[in-house]
């Protein structure tokens, strides 16, 4: 698994699609590169707590995406973890549980739907007139 570093691509991901739980907040968008590597990232803003705590939370979804994405992970999907204040101090399988609705929620936006096709008139069909008679 590859991570992000540069600003651009999580501004790219946070631009798609996204769902939010209770102790985290994933962000999805399809990927730019050829690779089949899954390529993640991960954020904790000072808001959650101080360096510790951001960090804690961090490693924790580090530790559940090494799991869970080789499992569940759309190909072609880049995937950006949003800690909150609950990150670091929630059950550690509650977040796992988190983690993997969130993701089979964001993958439905991204395996391909099956489209009814639609019927076309025929070019040599003619066309109704309504009927005015009023009875």
């Amino acid at each position: 698994m590859l991570t992000f570093k540069k600003r651009k691509d999580f501004l790219r991901v946070a631009q798609s699609f996204h769902v939010a739980t209770h102790n985290m907040v994933l962000q999805a968008a399809h990927s730019l590169s050829a690779m089949p590597d899954i390529m993640t990232g991960y954020t904790a803003t000072k808001r959650i707590g101080n360096a510790v705590i951001r960090n804690k939370s961090k490693r924790r979804l580090r530790a559940i995406a090494r799991d869970v994405l080789p499992h569940y992970a759309a190909p072609g999907v880049d995937y950006v973890f949003i800690a909150r204040i609950s990150t670091a101090k929630c059950n550690f399988k509650e977040l796992k549980n988190d983690v993997i609705y969130a993701i089979k929620r964001i993958n439905k936006n991204f395996t391909p739907q099956k489209v009814e096709s639609r019927e076309t008139p025929c070019d040599d069909a003619v066309p109704v007139k309504p009927d005015n008679s009023v009875a």
